[in-house]
């Protein structure tokens, strides 16, 4: 009875924790070598050079001044899309439940100590948790989302 009662408070511990974590496991952050503007750019090049699009950047610092809302500094968001990922995945009515993940973000920010980072969604987690016909479509886009930032492993 010792035993199993052990074994219950360790597995509630490791459960509790994993949900504290999951956050910091479902969004990657990693520091640019770049400054900015530049890794705005490189972001761009590098999604155009693996045949994604960049509909769209969203400019959160000008959209926060704009309606009077205090400086969160240098934020962008920057939306990718690549319509054949998009059409594989809305083809069956069982996955247009998927597109409010659609297009990726990846942000790229200023903190406060004047250094450059990079969040991205960890989709190779994700096409572990959605399985069925996502999981092989979103652990491509795991793959070619690492090769869109693998600038920031270089040092």
């Amino acid at each position: 009875m010792k035993t199993l009662k052990t074994i219950l408070i360790v597995t509630l511990t490791t459960l509790i924790l994993s949900a504290c974590n999951m956050g910091s496991m479902m969004i990657h952050e990693e520091e640019s070598h770049y400054d900015y503007g530049k890794t705005v750019e490189t972001i761009k090049a590098n999604a155009k050079a693996t045949g994604w699009l960049v509909p769209k950047v969203y400019n959160f610092q000008a959209s926060m001044l704009k309606h009077n809302q205090p400086d969160p500094g240098k934020i962008s968001v920057l939306k990718l899309c690549k319509p054949e990922i998009a059409a594989q995945m809305l083809a069956s009515d069982n996955n247009k439940y998927v597109s409010v993940m659609m297009p990726c973000s990846v942000s790229v920010y200023e903190k406060s100590d004047g250094k450059t980072y990079v969040a991205s969604m960890n989709m190779g987690l994700m096409s572990k948790v959605m399985g069925s016909e996502v999981g092989p479509i979103l652990k491509r886009v795991s793959e070619e989302d690492a090769e869109i930032l693998s600038f920031l492993k270089e040092k």
